[in-house]
Formats: C-alpha cells, sequence, structure tokens
C-alpha cells in the first residue's frame, strides 16, 4: 500500500508458482487499486489543456464542427475555480484559442466566459498536425511543472501535415510531461478517417488511456464533461511500478493490460541493482489498472522453492516502499507447472485478440486480403471463446462471420480502410479480471508485504530482506525443500 496527495495506491499480485526444473517464463498480474485516503487536494494544482481539432475536414459535415465546439464550452462550464487551463486550436499549426498569448488561464467566472466567446469564433481550416498540437500542450503544461498536466484531444482525421518521424518526435518529447485522453470522430455510418495505430500510439505513450471514437455527436458534449471530471480527479500524477529482481531471475517484459493493453517495457528506469520502475501515469480515486510482469527464471533442482522477484507502487520521493513477494517452487510434475493462473489466461487471451486484429489491418493495408481474412477469424474465435459479444459485433463491421466458432469469416467487399480504425482502436481494450468471473466478485488478498529484518549476511552481500537477493534463499533456509 501506498500513500500520497490524499490517494492510497493498493497493490496485489496473482501468478502460478511452479516453474518445470529446467526454468521458464513466470508470468505474473499485478493489480493496482487506488482509494481516496484524506480529503482532496485543491485545484490549483491541476491544469488542463483543451486540443480542439479545427482542420478543413471538421467542416464536413459542419455538425462535427459544431458539436466539438459544443463540448470544448462544455469542459471549459466543468472548468472549477483554480484550475489553470488553456484551449487550442489544431490545424497544420497549433495556435492559441484561449488565452490570446501561450500561457494557461486560471479558471474563474470571468476566464471561463472568454474562453467560451473564443471558442464561438473557430471556424474549420487548415491541415492536421497533431505532433505541433501535442508540443504546445506540453509547453503550456510546462509552466505549471507543479500541477497535475492533462490534454483532451479531438481530431476526425490523420496527421497528414507533417512527417511521422516528426510526431514519434513529438510523442517522445511529451511523454512523462502530462497524459491525454483522444476522443476520435467518424461518421455515423461507420466511417473513420483518422488512423487507429497513429492515435493509439499517443494514448499508449501519454498516459496509456483508451481512444474512444465517437459516432453519435449529440452524446460528445457529455463524453467531454465525463472525461474531464475523471482528470480533474487526479491526485498523482506520476506513480510507478516497481519491479526488484533476485539473481535467478530477469524482467522480459511489462505491461498495461486493463484498460487497455501497453507496452511499457521500454519505458523503465533502473532506479537500483535489479531495481527498475515503470511509469504508470496519473492516478485519482476511483482508478484500477492491472499490469502483467513477465520474468524469465533459472533452472533449478526440483523441489526448490525461491523469492525471485518484488513488486512495489513507490508513493513520490518514497525509496523503500513496501513490496509483495514472487515466490516459486521448481518441480517435475507437468500437472504442477503447466497450470495458468486464471488472471494471467484472462489477460493472455484478451491480448491475442488484439494482435490478431492488428495483424489483420496490416494484412489488409498491404493487399493480403486471404491473410486478413486468417488473422479475423481468429479473432472472431477468440471472441466467441471469451463471449465477448462486443468485440464480434466490431468484427462485423468489416467481415461477414459465417461461424464464430471455428472462426469461419469473409471479408466484406465494402470494408475499405476507414471502417477498420472504430475495430482497431477498441480491440486493444479489455475487461478488468474479478475472482471467480462474476460481476462485483473481490479477488483474494495477496500475501501481506514482508516485514524488514536485521541485516544478514549471504552471497558474499549484506541483506535487509528475509530472502538473499542473490539466490532467492530464505534467511531462516526453512523454505528451500530440496534437501
Amino acid at each position: 500500500m501506498t500513500e500520497a496527495d490524499g490517494l492510497r495506491l493498493d497493490l496485489n499480485a496473482y501468478h502460478s508458482e511452479y516453474l518445470p526444473t529446467e526454468g521458464g517464463t513466470v508470468d505474473v498480474v499485478a493489480a493496482v487499486r487506488a482509494a481516496a485516503d484524506g480529503p482532496a487536494p485543491r485545484h490549483d494544482g491541476l491544469a488542463e489543456v483543451l486540443l480542439l481539432d479545427c482542420s478543413g475536414s471538421m467542416g464536413a459535415p459542419q455538425a462535427k464542427m459544431r458539436a466539438a465546439r459544443t463540448a470544448t464550452l462544455a469542459a471549459i462550464d466543468a472548468l472549477p475555480d483554480g484550475v489553470a487551463f488553456a484551449v487550442v486550436e489544431g490545424t497544420s499549426q497549433a495556435q492559441m484559442i484561449y488565452p490570446g498569448r501561450r500561457t494557461l488561464a486560471r479558471a474563474d467566472e470571468s476566464t471561463r466566459a472568454a474562453a467560451r466567446r473564443a471558442v464561438g469564433r473557430v471556424a474549420p481550416h487548415g491541415g492536421t498536425a497533431i505532433g505541433e498540437w501535442l508540443l504546445l500542450a506540453r509547453d503550456l503544461l510546462g509552466t505549471r511543472a507543479d500541477a497535475i498536466g492533462h490534454a483532451i484531444l479531438l481530431t476526425d482525421g490523420r496527421n497528414e501535415s507533417q512527417r511521422a518521424s516528426d510526431l514519434r518526435a513529438a510523442v517522445r518529447a511529451c511523454t512523462g510531461r502530462f497524459t491525454v485522453d483522444c476522443r476520435a470522430i467518424g461518421s455515423a455510418d461507420g466511417v473513420h478517417d483518422w488512423d487507429g495505430p497513429e492515435l493509439l500510439g499517443i494514448a499508449g505513450a501519454l498516459g496509456a488511456n483508451p481512444v474512444v471514437p465517437v459516432e453519435d455527436l449529440t452524446g460528445l458534449a457529455d463524453e467531454f464533461a465525463a472525461v474531464l471530471g475523471r482528470a480533474l480527479a487526479h491526485r498523482s500524477g506520476a506513480a510507478r511500478l516497481r519491479v526488484r529482481t533476485g539473481g535467478l531471475a530477469r524482467v522480459r517484459f511489462v505491461k498495461q493490460v486493463y484498460p487497455t493493453i501497453v507496452d511499457l517495457t521500454a519505458r523503465g528506469v533502473t532506479v537500483g541493482d535489479h531495481t527498475t520502475d515503470y511509469p504508470i501515469g496519473a492516478w485519482g480515486p476511483a482508478d484500477r489498472r492491472d499490469y502483467q510482469i513477465a520474468l524469465e527464471v533459472d533452472a533449478m533442482s526440483s523441489g526448490s522453492r525461491r523469492r525471485v522477484a518484488w513488486l512495489g507502487v513507490p508513493a513520490d520521493g518514497e525509496s523503500d516502499p513496501p513490496e509483495l513477494p514472487v515466490d516459486v517452487e521448481w518441480s517435475e510434475e507437468l500437472e504442477l507447472f503447466s497450470r495458468v493462473h486464471e488472471t494471467v489466461a484472462h489477460y493472455t487471451h484478451q491480448e491475442g485478440y488484439a494482435d490478431q486484429v492488428r495483424s489483420a489491418l496490416e494484412a489488409t493495408r498491404a493487399g493480403r486480403l486471404t491473410e486478413a481474412e486468417q488473422h479475423l477469424g481468429r479473432a472472431v474465435a477468440i471472441a466467441h471463446a471469451g463471449g465477448h459479444e462486443d468485440k464480434l459485433r466490431h468484427l462485423a463491421r468489416v467481415a461477414e462471420i459465417l461461424d464464430p466458432e471455428s472462426g469461419r469469416v469473409r471479408l466484406r467487399a465494402d470494408a475499405d480502410l476507414r471502417r477498420w480504425q472504430y475495430s482497431m482502436a477498441y480491440a486493444p481494450q479489455t475487461s478488468s479480471w474479478v475472482s471467480g468471473g462474476g460481476a462485483g466478485a473481490v479477488a483474494d488478498p495477496s500475501p501481506a508485504p514482508e516485514p524488514r529484518v536485521e541485516p544478514w549476511e549471504h552471497c558474499g552481500e549484506l541483506r535487509t530482506h528475509p530472502y538473499c537477493e542473490g539466490c532467492g534463499r530464505h534467511h531462516t533456509s526453512t523454505v528451500d525443500r530440496s534437501g
């Protein structure tokens, strides 16, 4: 459990504890749950930038621009006094809508009224350079480094006015500086001109929030207000998941697996020997996220039991947070080491679906339609086996589902790439695992964090934990059952 800024982050961990004697991979699901732990901080510790797509396509039809203005006004109205904010016009450049110069305004009755008037004057024109919009948001939020920064990005198109490499560079420059929620406008008949992988890359790097397609423009204002409400609840701006391994294990990958799948491996920051922190974004009291940590573990004799890793969620400035242990036992019994923990299986199943949808889109773009049908068929079979009717409805937009159980499908003749984006955006979004599979069930609690002990020497070094971090042996030697 970690506490900071009136917020408590609770950590549970789940995994199958048996390995074959030749070693292998231990998959751990770390469930992080937030809860309020004290009064909410003042709103002057929050900063918001609204990135409004004003490119020419937003005027075709004009209903998109009208809905975008209405949604932005709803967001402005929802800003409490004290929040720092700005509204940006996004075209082939990034220009200020409000305030008139490149700075943040402090929300109050007069600034909200002035922002409303400024938004009412925007009109669609020009191209789309999303990287420029993000860089301006970074600069604006950088003027309030003490605040928790967030942006809402609304677009209806792809990044056609700058090179893809420039967008990637802009995203890298913004990573860790603020979080973003992307809302992508399409038409009511399912045609979307934005690029799913492009927006997923932005969202994944800047907070790992889902990309949400919008086809019903009448609900856009409520959507903006809801997104802003969640952002205003943030009490921690830069939480971290810590993974510490002993000499027997190495990190293969770390992924967020709920509410959306995002690979965090390359973002890890080394903070000590065999210890890495992975950024997990901003948190409010209602937030819950799950992470998968894959550990490559060495071979040992049958019956050996060792502690191979420790997991924690350090608070800001905390160097020695409470930790949960990851224990494993080596066995020659196939029935034991072949078991997959139901939590891990739940997310592996959904990752398989997302991989197949992504591969199907890539094959379609390359003109390999038979291969695309094969990948789509596998995605359909996975969704059907998991009872995910919503995912089947998404795939039915681009393929005729002939037999969901066997995964037999046929690509629709009218399924151009613009109809793929909706499914692409939703593919990495996952359902949360709960113990027993029932709605509202509570997962079994993990073991309590290990106690600190008096320093003891093992493997040639002074140890401060009950287990030797070099070999995993318990300092009382009672856990090793190998004899």
